[in-house]
């Protein structure tokens, strides 16, 4: 119904007026409603729940049509076949009474006797039915109850009228059904053989063919009935059967609208089973794991950066609104303020990306390192961070898998803290041991163990308050006789170990002394005899 054409009652008071809006509201209402239902409907079958279960029923649908076709047909192809060999074999036996004769071995001379002895032997089917008829003379049927009546003088008159040749197969219409006949002419001449040239007699056998068509093709009406309903027992499982299967895809549809920037928490429920839907949940809360991750980085990034940077930028802009420009010394002392703030600066924006690149591929590019001259050429390096006595613990020998220069820098920067923790005259140690994976320090190479590397001093040490917490970005300890650092050289040196599949763990005590130990896995190690 069109809304435009309603027609609103001929008053024109107020009532009248609102009455009509009335009725068009519920129109564009159930109008609203309709359309609504229309577009969840087609929604509803362009799911792939929908079409998946189309697509089979449609497949298995024109499997049971194929096969029923197929199978009617072959089955009344077999019928004729069959129909006719055995109509046939009433000419054949008939054949074969007159060639054995009568008892005392002499031949027939009547066809009234040969028809009598013929009708006498053999059984009917229940389709089939015979008759013998001498021309000019009498007609034999069989004194049992039979098919049908083949002396009908339809009959009669159909099989005279007939050409013979030999044996005829011929279907004909009897009260609205089909019979097929075999006609086959009968004489007896000299050595009683039959001779279709001068015929005096006609063998007519016939088989109800039309009521076993008819029975075929009601059967294959009740096999489409079958299968219709077999379609729709299959259509209700199915759909069944695949809501359970689409559940997780469903949830997935549902987590992808809601996931955005913002929020990336929703987490599909993995089901049961090893299945490719299962598969596809896990993988989609994994990948929500990892973006969840990155974005968590990014923001920890941004957060850090404007955290840490402010006190630097605050301290270059109220510089530099004090900076006297006619003052050539303070211009001097303000430059070299400046700069030191900029190198902090970019420093700090350093140790943040090494952080944020740390959870990415390629944070690391392992080699093969040889444990002892590691430990020499770091060494080296770091003896000049400070006046401390510094030493090589322990050389265990042997190769493992590392970034060299990422794992130069967790120890240079460990050794960095070190200094900070001590005074001039206190030992700083770096060695390295094999473990085995059960914890066994044996070090045998048929246990594949890990590497543990560690730097040592005698200094402040650690809280145990200060431990808890230490490789949290921006996190110091709280007993240092060093300048405050960033507070990020921990959490990078952490970041190091955990990139290479290993770990980092501290044990201290206050002003007795720390150990910082990197666990690394080593690879397809082998050690050092």
């Amino acid at each position: 119904m069109d809304p435009r054409r309603i027609t609103a009652p001929t008053r024109t008071d107020p009532s009248g007026h609102a009455f009509r809006i009335r009725v068009l509201s519920k129109v564009q209402t159930g109008m609203r409603e309709a359309r609504a239902r229309s577009q969840k409907l087609r929604a509803a079958l362009r799911t792939v729940r929908v079409r998946v279960l189309a697509t089979v029923l449609a497949f298995l649908a024109v499997g049971l049509f194929v096969a029923g076709t197929t199978t009617l047909a072959l089955d009344l192809r077999e019928l004729n076949s069959r129909v006719s060999e055995d109509l046939l074999h009433q000419s054949e036996r008939l054949r074969n009474i007159v060639d054995q004769g009568l008892p005392d071995g002499r031949p027939y001379s009547s066809l009234d006797d040969l028809f009598t002895v013929f009708l006498r032997g053999g059984t009917l089917g229940r389709y089939e039915s015979v008759m013998a008829t001498v021309a000019g003379g009498n007609t034999f049927v069989p004194a049992g109850v039979q098919a049908r009546n083949l002396g009908h003088p339809q009959i009669l008159e159909t099989v005279l009228s007939m050409p013979l040749d030999g044996t005829a197969l011929r279907d004909v219409n009897l009260d609205g059904r089909t019979v097929r006949l075999a006609v086959t002419p009968v004489s007896l001449e000299g050595n009683a053989a039959l001779d279709a040239n001068t015929p005096k007699g006609v063998l007519v056998a016939g088989n109800e063919i039309g009521q076993q068509r008819e029975q075929m093709v009601g059967s294959f009406g009740t096999f489409a009935a079958v299968s219709v309903a077999i379609l729709l027992l299959a259509g209700g499982v199915g759909y069944t059967v695949t809501g359970h299967l689409f559940v997780p895809i469903r949830r997935l549809r549902q987590a992808t609208e809601n996931t955005t920037f913002e929020d990336v928490s929703s987490r599909v429920s993995v089901p049961p089973g090893d299945d490719d839907v299962s598969r596809l949940a896990a993988d989609f809360n994994r990948m929500l794991d990892r973006l969840e991750a990155g974005i968590e980085d990014q923001r920890r990034f941004v957060d850090d950066a404007s955290h840490e940077l402010r006190t630097p930028l605050t301290i270059i802009g109220g510089h530099l609104q004090l900076l006297q420009p006619s003052d050539a010394l303070d211009v001097a002392d303000t430059r070299v303020l400046l700069l030191e703030e900029v190198d902090r600066m970019q420093s700090l924006v350093n140790e943040l990306l090494v952080l944020a690149r740390s959870g990415r591929p390629g944070f690391i590019r392992p080699d093969w390192v040889d444990v002892d001259s590691f430990l020499e050429a770091v060494m080296e390096r770091v003896r000049v961070l400070g006046d401390r006595h510094w030493q090589i613990e322990q050389l265990p020998g042997g190769w493992f898998q590392a970034d060299l220069n990422r794992l130069t820098q967790a120890i240079e920067q460990l050794a960095a803290n070190a200094v900070q923790s001590t005074e001039p005259g206190d030992i700083i140690s770096i060695g390295a041991a094999w473990v085995a994976k059960g914890g066994d320090p044996s070090g045998s190479k048929h246990h594949e163990p890990t590497i543990e590397i560690w730097v040592a001093d005698t200094g402040c040490g650690i809280s145990a308050e200060d431990q808890e917490r230490i490789f949290d970005r921006f996190a110091r300890a709280g007993v240092s006789r060093g300048p405050d650092g960033s507070g990020l050289g921990l959490p990078i040196v952490k970041a190091i170990a955990e990139a290479h599949g290993g770990s980092v763990r501290l044990s201290s005590r206050v002003n007795v002394g720390s150990r910082f130990v990197l666990t690394l896995p080593s690879g397809t190690s082998w050690l050092a005899s």
